[in-house]
């Protein structure tokens, strides 16, 4: 049962979590190809002489030398950002807006969307609104249920969060329903 339970475990994360290799390849090859170009320029400079020369003058066609500064705080700028965004991407973990659970026998994957939509059912069903006027965002651990009642007709908050409960804790997970009715309501 304990090998069951690993390998639900090790299948669920997978599904959970998107794989962060590419990102991480990314990262790596830029930075050899950094350093392989600094190791090689700082070698050619020490065995050639007018490299130094060679790359100054290129350096003032390409650049005015009045622009120099501005040029190279924004030339800094971009590589610190695209590096610090291939950093996180590699290092970060990337969640999937998926949810998981497992029981002695099997293992359960929800789709974050499908678990919503079933809230937003169950909260219309209960308070006897049309689905549309029910808008549902699943968070980490707290759902959010907005609801647009028709004009005229009340909405039970209490009935709306209760059902929003009894929605997600059917399929066994945990979250906390947060309701906003909205104040104006929509002409049916």
């Amino acid at each position: 049962m304990t090998s069951e339970r690993s390998a639900y475990r090790r299948v669920l994360r997978r599904e959970t979590h998107s794989s962060r290799t590419a990102p991480a390849v990314v990262t790596a090859v830029v930075a050899i190809v950094i350093l392989l170009v600094l190791a090689v320029g700082g070698v050619w400079g020490l065995l050639d002489p007018s490299i130094p020369g060679t790359a100054g003058a290129w350096l003032d066609r390409a650049v005015p030398p009045r622009n120099r500064p501005e040029a190279l705080v924004i030339a800094g700028a971009v590589a610190a950002v695209i590096g610090l965004v291939l950093l996180a991407l590699a290092v970060l973990p990337g969640r999937r807006a998926r949810r998981a659970r497992t029981t002695e026998r099997l293992a359960l994957l929800v789709d974050d969307g499908v678990l919503a939509d079933a809230v937003a059912d169950a909260v219309a069903l209960r308070c006897g609104i049309d689905r549309r006027q029910v808008a549902t965002t699943l968070g980490r651990s707290r759902v959010s249920v907005r609801i647009t009642p028709t004009s005229g007709i009340r909405v039970d908050e209490s009935a709306a969060e209760a059902a929003a409960s009894e929605a997600v804790s059917a399929l066994g997970f945990t979250v906390t329903p947060r309701v906003h009715v909205a104040s104006t309501g929509v002409v049916a």
